[in-house]
Parts: C-alpha cells; sequence; structure tokens
C-alpha cells in the first residue's frame, strides 16, 4: 500500500465526507430522534403538571418558578461537563450516563414525598438531560456530509416540539382521570431507550480520529461504508486527501480552546444566541399553561389550549428544515427570532380568547422552528476536538437563561403582568437576532473541517 493511499485510507473525515447520504443515514438518525424525543418529553411535562404539583404542595408563584428552574440548573451543569467528558472519554460512553440519570430521576419523581424531594429529583433529570442533547447533537454532526448535515441536525431537533405534544397529550388525558405521578411514571419508561444506544449506535468515528485511536476510527467508518455500499451496490466515491490535521496536539484544555483566536468570536456569539433563545422560550413557555389558569380556565382546559398551540410547531420546525441549507443559518436565525419576537408582543396584548389561541399558534410555530435552527449552527462552528465542548457549554449559556428566566418571570408576574413577561421575551429574541447576524459566521454548504480552516486562517491572520 503506497504512502498516498494510506494517508486517504486513514483520512477519516474525508471518508464520511465522501459517503453519499442513504437510509442507513437515516436509521441511525431515527434512533437518535427516539431518545432525543423520549429525552426531551421531561422538558415539557413540568408546563403542564406545574398547577396540579403546585396544589398540592401548596406553592406560590415565586416557589412556582424555582421549581421550574430547578431543573434548567441541572441541566446547565450536566451540559457543561458532559460536553468536556464527551470530548475526553467519547460522545456514547456521555450518552449512556445522561439517559441513565434522567430516566431513573423521572421515576424518583412520581415518589416524591415532600416538595425537597421533588426539587432533588428535578434538579438530577435536568443533569441528564442537560448531558444528552449535546452529545447527540455531536454525533449527528459528525456522520452526515456538509450538503445534508444542516437538516439532518433540524430535524433532530424537530422531536422536541414533537415531544412537547406528546408531553402534552399524555398530560392532558391523564390529569382527567389520575394525579400528576403517573404522568412522570410513563415520562420514566422512556429511559429504556438506553439499550437502544447501547447495542445499536456507534461511537463516532470521528471522535476516534480526533482522539488519535485511528484503528477503531477505521474499523467503525468501515463498518458504516459496508453498509451504505450494500445498500446502494455501488463502489463509493475515492478517499479525498486531508483538509486538515483533526487530532488534538495541541495540549492546550478543551474548554481553553474555545478562547483561541479565531475561535472565541464564534463562542461568544453561540452563548449569547442561546441565552437569548431559551430565556424567551422557556421564561414563557414555563408559564404559558399556568397563565391560562389564572386567566380562569381549570387545568385540563388550559392543556388542551396549550396543545393545540404546540401543534404549529411541527409546520414550523419543517420549513426551518427545508430552507436552512437555501437561505442559510444566519438569515433564517435572524427571521424566526424576529417573528418570535411579533407574536410575543402580539400573545401578551391578546384582548379575548380567539386572538389568544391564533397569536401563541404563530409565537409556537417561531419559537420552536428557532431551536432546529441553533442546534444546527452550534454543532457546526467547532471543530472535532472541542466540539463537543463547545455544544456542551453553548448548551450550558442556555440553559443559566432558562434557569434565570422562570424564577424572574415568576417575581415579575404581579407587577408587570402577562403582557410585560411576553414584552421582555420578545425584546430578548430582538437582541439575539441581532447580535447573531452581526457577529455569526455563515455555514451553510461547508464541511467541518473546511469550517475548521477557517478558524485556523483567521487565527494566524490575526497573530501576525
Amino acid at each position: 500500500m503506497t504512502e498516498a493511499v494510506l494517508k486517504n485510507e486513514n483520512n477519516i473525515s474525508g471518508r464520511i465526507e465522501r459517503i453519499p447520504v442513504t437510509s442507513v443515514h437515516w436509521r441511525l438518525w431515527l434512533m437518535h430522534e427516539i431518545c432525543w424525543i423520549l429525552g426531551s418529553i421531561g422538558l415539557a411535562t413540568g408546563t403542564f403538571t406545574l398547577a396540579s404539583i403546585a396544589a398540592e404542595f401548596g406553592m406560590g408563584s415565586t416557589v412556582k418558578g424555582l421549581v421550574a428552574s430547578i431543573m434548567f440548573l441541572g441541566m446547565f451543569i450536566g451540559a457543561s461537563v458532559s460536553g468536556y467528558l464527551g470530548d475526553k472519554y467519547g460522545r456514547k460512553k456521555m450518552l449512556l450516563i445522561a439517559i441513565a440519570i434522567w430516566g431513573i430521576s423521572s421515576l424518583l419523581l412520581a415518589w416524591s414525598p415532600n416538595l425537597t424531594f421533588f426539587w432533588i429529583c428535578r434538579f438530577t433529570l435536568g443533569l441528564g438531560m442537560g448531558a444528552q442533547f449535546p452529545m447527540t447533537q455531536s454525533m449527528l454532526s459528525e456522520i452526515f456530509p456538509a450538503n445534508n448535515r444542516g437538516r439532518a441536525i433540524c430535524l433532530l431537533e424537530g422531536g422536541y416540539p414533537t415531544a412537547c405534544i406528546i408531553a402534552a397529550a399524555i398530560s392532558w388525558v391523564l390529569l382527567m382521570f389520575v394525579e400528576w405521578r403517573i404522568v412522570y411514571i410513563i415520562q420514566g419508561l422512556g429511559g429504556l431507550c438506553f439499550f437502544l444506544v447501547y447495542f445499536k449506535i456507534p461511537e463516532s468515528a470521528r471522535w476516534y480520529e480526533m482522539a488519535g485511536r485511528i484503528e477503531e476510527a477505521k474499523i467503525a467508518i468501515k463498518d458504516f461504508e459496508n453498509k451504505v455500499i450494500a445498500h446502494t451496490g455501488e463502489p463509493l466515491p475515492e478517499i479525498p486527501d486531508p483538509i486538515t490535521e483533526v487530532r488534538d496536539t495541541s495540549g492546550k484544555s478543551k474548554f481553553a480552546q474555545l478562547f483561541e483566536k479565531g475561535q472565541m468570536s464564534k463562542t461568544l456569539t453561540l452563548w449569547n444566541l442561546w441565552f437569548c433563545v431559551l430565556f424567551g422560550h422557556y421564561g414563557l413557555n414555563s408559564w404559558i399553561s399556568d397563565l391560562l389558569v389564572s386567566s380562569g380556565f381549570d387545568i385540563v382546559q388550559s392543556n388542551g389550549y396549550v396543545l393545540l398551540m404546540y401543534l404549529p410547531a411541527i409546520p414550523g420546525y419543517l420549513c426551518a428544515t427545508y430552507l436552512v441549507e437555501i437561505l442559510g443559518r444566519k438569515k433564517m436565525i435572524f427571521g424566526y427570532m424576529v417573528m418570535a419576537a411579533v407574536f410575543c408582543y402580539f400573545y401578551g396584548s391578546s384582548a379575548n380568547f380567539t386572538q389568544l389561541i391564533t397569536f401563541g399558534c404563530l409565537m409556537q410555530f417561531f419559537m420552536f422552528g428557532m431551536w432546529s435552527l441553533i442546534y444546527t449552527y452550534a454543532a457546526e462552528v467547532f471543530p472535532t476536538k472541542i466540539r463537543s465542548t463547545g455544544c456542551g457549554t453553548t448548551s450550558s449559556a442556555g440553559r443559566l437563561a432558562a434557569l434565570i428566566a422562570p424564577t424572574l418571570f415568576g417575581f415579575l408576574l404581579p407587577y408587570i403582568g402577562s403582557s410585560g413577561v411576553f414584552n421582555i421575551g420578545a425584546a430578548v429574541f430582538i437582541l439575539g437576532a441581532i447580535s447573531t447576524m452581526i457577529f455569526g459566521v455563515e455555514t451553510k454548504g461547508k464541511t467541518l473541517e473546511e469550517i475548521q480552516v477557517q478558524s485556523e486562517q483567521a487565527q494566524a491572520q490575526s497573530s501576525c
């Protein structure tokens, strides 16, 4: 075997990029999507069970905000820690640990004897969910080639609004007949997807390559290539020359590399974007059902109306998925955030039931579509050697916002009313849209390695 052939055989990233997208890719995507949906259900059940839990434990608005926020504290820590550990020890290991944590925590929530125990379990539930999402985000972005990567991640994040609709439907039906604890038992059974990951989802070949474990990387990608060849019945294109060195030979900590020249602007832009999106989304959605109850609807009615408003989330993320590879990441993020802000303002100012439902549906169309776009964008702007750390810390910035917003809104609600709360959410969305448009970079149509090279070139130029 010649040196040139050997060089290209060891180019794991190049081998991934030249594989045509087939049902082999989408079967792997589907398994990740199932785990994503089951994990995301835990994010939504709190919205629909909060009023029932508050009635049982005798909570006021500020305490209810704290209950909503404690899960996001767990997510903040889980995303931060798992991102670093995912880059160091592997994506799959951390994904398995994350699912185990949130699955067990969900079951324990159902047996909460008091508010303190409930808070602890909500925290560990968030810890597991916060750890899961950056792992899945990293793994899928590392297996799909550039021209399909954006749509694959957008579709993946479509699992979140799907999970919200499922959680809303489960809560709406069950709370007619049984207490809120049964909702958490059903949620906990979703943790059985642990076995799907263990037996069916392989470790990222790109991660093996970055870690210098080339033989394991070659085994992983060879198995994937063989499946694609068996499906298509055709040989694969030639392996291209490597674009750049993807192994981490810097000796620097993963966190420090987020702030190297050429990378720091991307990191700070993504942190700000995620903070703004999650501040508005969770700050508003944590209260949307409770606000309907305070307006005179009973718990079952309010959950039914929230379920109705969540339905446009499906076309919202499907539109984002279709347009993201046409218009690009920055334009789509800007457009969706501005439109979300507009309808947040109108929802908060609604004068009757018709306006409430109409503007609520439009608000959720754009708010849930934003999720698909920011997950896609975050997975692309960090090189493989720090992708998990980057996605984790980016997610943590958002979870910090999600931690602050429900409690802050609960405190402000008696003073500024629901319209004031939704106006704040709208203003934060506008801030995120403008800052991303000004400081963000466009990643549409570029391989992960090409994006890395751009950062390296910017770093070299700034050093001159």
